[in-house]
């Protein structure tokens, strides 16, 4: 009977603790985990949370690249690490992929949330 408590109690806090990173989605957290978050999004062709993770200028640009941006990140191998440079309301991440090469992205925080920008 204990070993059932155990587990019941153990599988409660992994669903609090899943349920607060999924919360911590669509533009929450850090500048770094939005633009992780919209690498997965372009690499599953999911156009609701690329709108959601970027200005709207940014997403039409990306989603007009439809699977072409998705298939430029595959052939990147993912992303190795990202460093942060956040000023007020703007952040830099630089996304290290594993194939040694590197982007910048420039993001701004509207409404509380960071959005990934393209810069004209």
């Amino acid at each position: 009977m204990k070993k059932y408590i155990f587990l019941l109690g153990l599988i409660s806090i992994m669903l609090i603790v899943g349920m607060t990173f999924i919360g911590c989605g669509k533009g929450g957290g850090s500048p770094s985990s939005v633009v992780t978050q919209l690498h997965t999004a372009i690499e599953k062709g999911n156009a609701k949370a690329i709108s959601d993770l970027t200005t709207p200028e940014a997403g039409q640009i990306i989603n007009m690249f439809g699977e072409k941006a998705g298939g430029m990140l595959a052939e990147k191998g993912g992303i190795e690490r990202t460093e942060e440079t956040i000023d007020g309301d703007e952040a830099v991440v630089r996304v290290f992929y594993k194939d040694g090469d590197y982007d910048d992205y420039d993001l701004v925080k509207i409404d509380g949330k960071w959005k990934v920008a393209i810069e004209k």
